[in-house]
C-alpha cells in the first residue's frame, strides 16, 4: 500500500516447498478463531483472551474482498481459496486487507474496481459479501485481520475521493499511476499489458488535497458513516457482527496517512519532517480512534503510519490513548535508498543498513511510548536488472531471480524477531507486501472491470513487489513462524 512519495504455479508447488500438511489436513485441525477470542495489548506484547502471547506472521492481501466476490463482480473465488490455503501452509496467521474502497463518477484504470462504496452511502453488496467470505474463511484457518478503513493514496479512492465527494465531485489530479492499456503493449490480444505510468500530477499536491479530510467536517461525517457501516456489518456467511468478531484483530484508520506537507524535509534521504504541533493529522487521529473505540471496544486500533517521518511524528501519531499499538512501513526503493537495477552487493548492503537503523530506532521508540509495533509493510523488487527491456522484456517479469529480495527479507524479518525476543524491544510481527499468489504478469488479462488483481495495487507496475506462490519468500516467512514458535514454546 505504499506510494512513491517522496521517494502458472499451482498450490502443490508451495506445499512441497514448505513441506507441511495439505489444505484438507490443515482445515481439519482446530485452529479456528472463536468469536470472543479478542487480542489485547499487554505492555509491549499482544495476547489472546487466554493470555497467550501472539506474534503476527503476516502478509498483505489487500484485494481479498474483490477476489472473494462473485464472478459477475470480477471475483475469482477459486483463486481466493487457493491462495488462503497457500498462505496458511506458509504459517501466516494475519492478513492486512482493505475494508474500504471508494468510487468516482469517472472510473480510472488505476483504482480498485468495482469499489465497495461507489458513492457516499451507496454500497456494492456483492463486494461486501466478498469481505464476509474473507473473514469467515480466515477464521477457519486461524488468521486474524487488520481492516484498513481509508487510504492516503489513489488506488482505492481514499482521502482524496472523500474530498472530491464533498466538493461536487471535483476532478482529481492524479500523481503517476499505471495504465495497463498504455504503450508499450504486448503483441496479440488486448488487455494483457504491459502498460506504463500515464498521469503526471504532483505527489505533494495530491497529499495536500486529500489531507483536507482532517479539517473537513462533511468528509469526516461521511468517513464516520462508513466506519459505522463496516463495524456493524453482520457477516452473511457466519452470522457474526464485525465488531463482535475476534477474527478482526484491528481496525486501521488509514493506509499511510500523511502529515501536512512541510516546506523542508530532513535527513539523508529527505524523509524526515520537522515537528509541527499544529498539524491537523494529530487531532484527527485522536478523534477517529476514539470514535472507533466507542463503537468497537473489544478490538484493537492502529493508525497505519509509516515511520519515515522521524521520531517526533511517529511518537505523536501513536500517542492517543485509543491507539493500541504502532506500525511501521519500510520501503527502501520507494524512499531512494535502493536501486532495483543495480546488482552490486553495495546496493543491497545500503538497503540492509537502512533497515537495521530503521528497525532499531522504531523498536526503541515503541519501548519509549510503551506500545507494541508491527512492521506491517516492507518489500523488495525481484532482481530486475536481469529483465532486458531493450530486448523487449517486461521490466517486472516474474522470471527474474530473487537473490537480493530473499536476502533482504531474511534480514529485516530477523531484525524484527530479535526485537521481539529482547526484553525491551517492541516488535510483535512482520507483514510483507504483498501476496500475489498464482498471479503472474506473463499470464495476466484484465477483467471486464479493468482489473488483474496482482499483489501490487492497480496504480503501480504489476509484479513490482509481488510475493508469488513459488517464491523463496514464503519459506522465509515459514521459518519465522517456526523460530518464534520455538522461542515461545508453542507448536
Amino acid at each position: 500500500m505504499h506510494s512513491w512519495f517522496p521517494r502458472s504455479t499451482l498450490l502443490s508447488v508451495v506445499l512441497c516447498s514448505v513441506c507441511i500438511a495439505s489444505p484438507t489436513q490443515l482445515l481439519s485441525r482446530n485452529v479456528s478463531i472463536n468469536a470472543d477470542d479478542f487480542v489485547k495489548v499487554n505492555g509491549l506484547r499482544l495476547e489472546d483472551s487466554a493470555g497467550k502471547t501472539q506474534y503476527l506472521t503476516g502478509i498483505n492481501y489487500w484485494a481479498c474482498m474483490n477476489l472473494a466476490a462473485d464472478a459477475d463482480q470480477g471475483g475469482k473465488y477459486d483463486r481466493f481459496i487457493t491462495e488462503l490455503n497457500q498462505m496458511q501452509a506458509a504459517g501466516i496467521n494475519h492478513l492486512r486487507i482493505m475494508a474500504s474502497s471508494e468510487g468516482n463518477p469517472e472510473p480510472q484504470p488505476f483504482r480498485m474496481n468495482p469499489p465497495l462504496q461507489s458513492a457516499p452511502g451507496v454500497y456494492n453488496e456483492k463486494v461486501f459479501v466478498g469481505l464476509d467470505r474473507c473473514l469467515a474463511e480466515m477464521s477457519k484457518r486461524g488468521m486474524r485481520a487488520t481492516m484498513t478503513l481509508n487510504d492516503q493514496w489513489q488506488w482505492s479512492g481514499g482521502f482524496a475521493q472523500y474530498i472530491s465527494w464533498t466538493h461536487d465531485n471535483e476532478a482529481l489530479d492524479y500523481p503517476p499511476s499505471w495504465n495497463l492499456s498504455a504503450p508499450p503493449q504486448r503483441a496479440g490480444a488486448p488487455g494483457r499489458g504491459w502498460g506504463n505510468y500515464t498521469t503526471t500530477g504532483d505527489w505533494n499536491a495530491y497529499i495536500t488535497f486529500g489531507n483536507q479530510i482532517y479539517n473537513d467536517s462533511k468528509a469526516e461525517a461521511l468517513f464516520k458513516a462508513h466506519i459505522d457501516k463496516v463495524v456493524n456489518r453482520k457477516n452473511t456467511v457466519n452470522g457474526r457482527v464485525y465488531k463482535d468478531d475476534a477474527t478482526i484483530m484491528t481496525w486501521e484508520l488509514a493506509n499511510e496517512p500523511q502529515p501536512q506537507v512541510p516546506t523542508t524535509f530532513l535527513g539523508p534521504y529527505g524523509l524526515q519532517l520537522p515537528p509541527n504541533p499544529s498539524d491537523p493529522l494529530l487531532p484527527w487521529v485522536d478523534r477517529i480512534s476514539t470514535y472507533i473505540k466507542q463503537n468497537a471496544p473489544n478490538q484493537l486500533i492502529t493508525v497505519g503510519f509509516e515511520g519515515k517521518q522521524g521520531e517526533w511524528y511517529w511518537k505523536k501519531v501513536h500517542e492517543p490513548a485509543n491507539v493500541d499499538y504502532a506500525t511501521t512501513h519500510c520501503w527502501v526503493q520507494n524512499w531512494g535508498v535502493y536501486d532495483m537495477l543495480n546488482s552490486s552487493q553495495a546496493n543491497l548492503d545500503v538497503a540492509k543498513a537502512f533497515a537495521k537503523e530503521f528497525i532499531a530506532n522504531t523498536s526503541q521508540w515503541a519501548s519509549d511510548i510503551g506500545k507494541p509495533v508491527f512492521l506491517e509493510e516492507f518489500g523488495m523488487a525481484r532482481d530486475n536488472w536481469e529483465n532486458d527491456v531493450f530486448a523487449g522484456a517486461y521490466q517486472y517479469a516474474s522470471n527474474a531471480t530473487t537473490k537480493n529480495k530473499d536476502s533482504y527479507y531474511a534480514y529485516i524479518i530477523g531484525l524484527a524477531m530479535n526485537s521481539f525476543k529482547s526484553e525491551s524491544g517492541g516488535y510483535v510481527g512482520t507483514s510483507p507486501w504483498a501476496y500475489g499468489g498464482i498471479y503472474r504478469p506473463e499470464t495476466q488479462h484484465e477483467n471486464e472491470f479493468g482489473m488483474i488483481w496482482a499483489g501490487d495495487p492497480p496504480h503501480e507496475a504489476p509484479g513490482w513487489y509481488d510475493v508469488y506462490d513459488s517464491d523463496e519468500a514464503l519459506n522465509i516467512v515459514l521459518d519465522q513462524k517456526k523460530d518464534i514458535d520455538a522461542f515461545l514454546g508453542t507448536s
